[in-house]
């Protein structure tokens, strides 16, 4: 499936600093527009760009006065990503799309929490208005409450905070009547005040049994929260796995439906990728805790698109430190060859992998793609998961650090 040529951000955010990066990844120029919309669905504001091939365009978000959504059209494929910035609260988060597997018609949150505030933004990008029934439910899986919208505009969108939810430790699970995209921002209270992570709802239109995370690290405070989403008892395993692919370490769990399990990952001595595999659907979510700095990801998956050969990071920035890992989640050796391009589209380093054997990875930091502000590609011989984190330099963001996976443009 082709890159997108429409992405969707469900929020823009007055009294935050937005920062929102476009990209076009087509060989040819692009005409790109964005529209921010109020909840209504009603045009506040606009902007449009020509992007040569591969060149990044920072959106003027924070010119929007009202709070609003925002669309990006174009008329070759693209790409993009959202920073949403307060002192060391920062959310970050790609841009959605029916092709990135990140809209859908059923979504689900693999984590709300009692010790933070939680709040969500939900963006109807279908042509009708849409219901959206919000089923809450406890960590053993038993529901705590339910509620509703109804009639939510094309194009419109609708929030809620704990205040609906309840305040409760569980998850939250979205039926909709039409495609929709959701986002949620938990702002810690308890444990690391002053941090905030935010991640978009996982679509679970094409659910998985398969889960990668391709980092658990010695040196930070790691945490795995896994869900059965299937109406059935579930068999789940975690596997870590060390860089050459050997298990170092294993964990098995039977859950109910819908229940949450935490792997006990702060066992495992050294670092790792760890691999959750299940005979029932689940999904999964892993945060990686330093101080103020954490970094939050969803689990990968093949069906999720968020593994694949041919990966896309939209940004990387000369004014912190860029670190990235790559998982072969493919049954043979595979080869990882990295483009690195400045914002223009003009390709500023070159670098290829060793062999990463099957369940291995690579690493690869700002020395060997030279710092530079712009992007980076992988085309990746077998089916692979890419992970970055940034953390932020001293002079803007201290003590903040951002995840992102690859996108997917297979």
């Amino acid at each position: 499936m082709p890159a997108p040529t429409k992405i969707y951000f469900s929020q823009i955010a007055v009294g935050w600093e937005d920062w929102v990066q476009i990209v076009n990844v087509s060989p040819e120029d692009a005409n790109v527009i964005a529209i921010a919309r109020n909840e209504q669905g009603q045009t506040v504001w606009s902007q449009d760009a020509k992007l040569n091939s591969f060149q990044a365009w920072t959106v003027a978000a924070d010119t929007v006065k009202v709070n609003a959504s925002l669309v990006i059209s174009s008329d070759h494929p693209i790409v993009g990503e959202r920073h949403c910035h307060s002192g060391t609260q920062v959310l970050a988060f790609p841009g959605a799309s029916p092709e990135g597997m990140t809209v859908g018609r059923r979504l689900f949150f693999p984590e709300i929490y009692s010790g933070g505030a939680d709040w969500f933004q939900m963006l109807n990008v279908g042509d009708e208005p849409a219901n959206i029934n919000v089923i809450v439910r406890h960590r053993d899986g038993r529901i705590y409450k339910q509620f509703s919208r109804q009639g939510v505009k094309p194009l419109g969108w609708w929030n809620f905070t704990d205040a609906n939810v309840g305040n409760i430790s569980g998850t939250v699970e979205l039926m909709c009547t039409q495609p929709v995209m959701g986002e949620r921002h938990l702002h810690y209270q308890k444990g690391h005040p002053g941090s905030a992570v935010g991640q978009l709802a996982q679509v679970l239109d094409k659910p998985t049994t398969t889960l990668y995370f391709p980092e658990l690290s010695e040196f930070w405070n790691d945490w795995v929260q896994i869900v059965n989403v299937s109406n059935g008892d579930a068999k789940a395993t975690a596997v870590a796995r060390d860089q050459s692919g050997k298990t170092v370490w294993s964990e098995e769990a039977n859950l109910n439906s819908f229940q949450a399990w935490n792997p006990n990952v702060e066992a495992i001595k050294g670092n790792t990728s760890v691999t959750v595999t299940s005979d029932k659907h689940i999904v999964g979510e892993r945060h990686d805790h330093r101080g103020t700095q954490i970094l939050n990801f969803p689990g990968a998956s093949l069906e999720m698109r968020t593994a694949g050969r041919r990966l896309f990071f939209p940004e990387t920035y000369a004014g912190g430190l860029d670190w990235f890992r790559f998982m072969n989640v493919g049954e043979a050796e595979c080869r990882v060859s990295i483009i690195g391009r400045d914002r223009e589209g003009k390709v500023h380093r070159q670098r290829n992998s060793p062999g990463i054997p099957p369940m291995g990875y690579w690493i690869i930091t700002d020395k060997e793609i030279l710092n530079v502000t712009g992007t980076l590609e992988a085309m990746c011989t077998q089916s692979t998961v890419g992970e970055r984190h940034l953390h932020y330099g001293a002079n803007i963001h201290k003590g903040v650090a951002i995840g992102q996976f690859g996108q997917v443009l297979d």
